[in-house]
């Protein structure tokens, strides 16, 4: 018993203590996910060990489960703002390969009233099912274009908005189309960048990495009175050095509305249950007045959308 205590511990301390390397390779990104499964299994020990009498392991599970909780605490105090009237809807879906099903799709889109909807994995077929589904008439405004890959990257909107970058160019393969558009509003122009990340699988993990860090630098070069937002799939979380290095200065959206614990990933799968936030919506200049996920079935991502408000930036 003792034995498996310490090694249930070693597994906590390991998937603890990696939070913070910061590495491009996949099986660090992996562990790096999993940090929710660190503080379950350390509250576990640490009672295991407090019935059965074993101190030593209780104070280790102890100071692991305090980390883990000191981590965790933070993110669920919201901190919104009131409503306006020049509030900016933001939703972002991952379609899986253009799998997504279209008419759920466009449903909530017109529920949450959105109005800048960032589309990646978009296929020319799921651009056919989505007009089918009556896109075109809530959201006619368009720029990006679709793939028959993973790549293809589209920005739907209700307003106005104006193309500023078609998309980055790649450092490598491992990389899909991300543009930028600038959106017209009352109170001012927003910049918006559709994000689509990498995944870090064993084969392109360290151009996630690269990849991430090149987010980064163009968060950085981007004027800080400008009120910014960065939509879709990071393919990376909290967990993720490289994502909070883009995160820094930006407010996530569902942190902000107390909706911390959002597993986006995988969505529809029978003996996984979805463990991690791949999809965020981050701004910086901008309130949060609420955020949410919605589940579209026949994809693996759950989608996001954050209601924004320019009075309170």
């Amino acid at each position: 018993m003792t034995f498996l205590l310490w090694a249930g511990f070693v597994a906590s301390a390991v998937l603890v203590g990696v939070r913070w390397v910061d590495s491009g390779a996949g099986t660090v990104a992996v562990l790096q996910s999993l940090l929710p499964l660190a503080g379950v299994l350390s509250a576990l020990l640490l009672a295991v060990a407090v019935v059965t009498g074993r101190w030593q392991i209780t104070v280790a599970a102890g100071v692991l489960l305090a980390i883990c909780v000191a981590v965790v605490v933070p993110t669920l105090f919201g901190h919104t703002v009131a409503p306006g009237r020049d509030d900016l809807v933001v939703m972002s879906a991952n379609l899986e390969f253009g799998a997504g099903d279209a008419v759920s799709l466009v449903t909530a889109a017109r529920q949450h009233r959105v109005d800048v909807l960032v589309l990646v994995e978009v296929t020319p077929a799921s651009i056919q099912r989505l007009r089918a589904a009556g896109l075109d008439t809530l959201l006619p405004e368009s720029v990006g274009r679709p793939s028959q890959e993973a790549g293809g990257t589209i920005i739907r909107a209700r307003i106005p908005m104006t193309l500023v970058q078609a998309g980055l160019e790649p450092v490598s393969a491992h990389a899909f189309d991300e543009p930028v558009v600038s959106i017209a509003r009352p109170a001012g122009e927003i910049l918006l960048r559709a994000v689509h990340s990498w995944p870090p699988d064993p084969a392109g993990a360290a151009d996630w990495r690269s990849g991430l860090a090149q987010l980064q630098a163009w968060r950085e070069q981007q004027s800080p009175d400008r009120p910014l937002v960065l939509a879709g799939d990071f393919n990376s979380s909290w967990g993720h050095p490289g994502f909070r290095g883009v995160a820094e200065t930006m407010t996530d959206a569902h942190r902000a509305a107390g909706e911390a614990w959002t597993p986006t990933w995988p969505q529809g799968r029978r003996l996984i249950r979805p463990f991690i936030q791949l999809d965020h919506v981050l701004s910086r200049g901008l309130g949060v007045v609420d955020a949410g996920v919605v589940h579209i079935p026949k994809t693996d991502h759950a989608a996001v959308w954050a209601r924004l408000s320019p009075q309170h930036g």
